[in-house]
């Protein structure tokens, strides 16, 4: 699709205030920061085209509850999404993200969340955060933190391995001044250079 056609077909959803809006297949490679005008939009799929990267007039979308970007090319997560308070449903299965930020905590109206088929090697503990979560697909991912085996047994799981873990930790009382050894003071030889 070229950007003329995206732009026209932006601006036609904003003069008929659409809540919804499908763009996939269509070999899309960079979406217009035009997209941040569609102050009505509720569901955005873009899912099956080449993106990179999202302009931060996503931000603007502040009514947008499902948002499909499956098979893209994103390397890294879009960070820009974690402000989209009111999101309830996100997909970013098959692309090339290697970490999920902190501020995914952020999205706190979550429920359903698809990062299938990435490159995801660590979770950030702050996932805890998606209180309505009911939906978390991590398969194909390279996961290390949480180990696998908790992985496999589903979102419950990894939400008490990481309060398990953060509670624990959290928990470890501050040990005492060590005393100052002054025998190993003894050992010290300080050298200066001449000049």
């Amino acid at each position: 699709m070229t950007k003329e056609k995206l732009l026209k077909i932006i601006q036609a959803a904003k003069v008929n205030y659409r809540t919804s809006l499908t763009l996939g297949d269509s070999k899309i490679k960079e979406l217009p920061s035009e997209i941040g005008e569609l102050k009505n939009l509720m569901d955005l799929d873009m899912s099956r085209n080449e993106l990179e990267t999202l302009p931060s007039e996503i931000n603007n979308l502040k009514k947008l509850k499902r948002l499909g970007l499956n098979y893209q090319k994103f390397n890294s997560f879009p960070v820009a999404i974690c402000s989209l308070k009111k999101l309830g449903e996100l997909y970013l299965r098959g692309n090339k993200i290697t970490e999920v930020p902190p501020e995914i905590g952020d999205l706190k109206n979550l429920t359903g969340l698809d990062l299938r088929g990435n490159r995801i090697t660590h979770l950030p503990k702050e996932i805890i955060q998606l209180k309505h979560l009911k939906l978390l697909f991590l398969d194909g991912n390279p996961l290390v933190e949480p180990p696998l085996e908790i992985v496999v047994k589903g979102k419950d799981a990894i939400f008490s391995y990481f309060r398990t873990k953060y509670t624990n930790t959290t928990n470890i009382q501050p040990s005492q001044p060590n005393s100052l050894n002054t025998q190993s003071l003894e050992d010290v030889t300080l050298y200066t250079k001449q000049r």
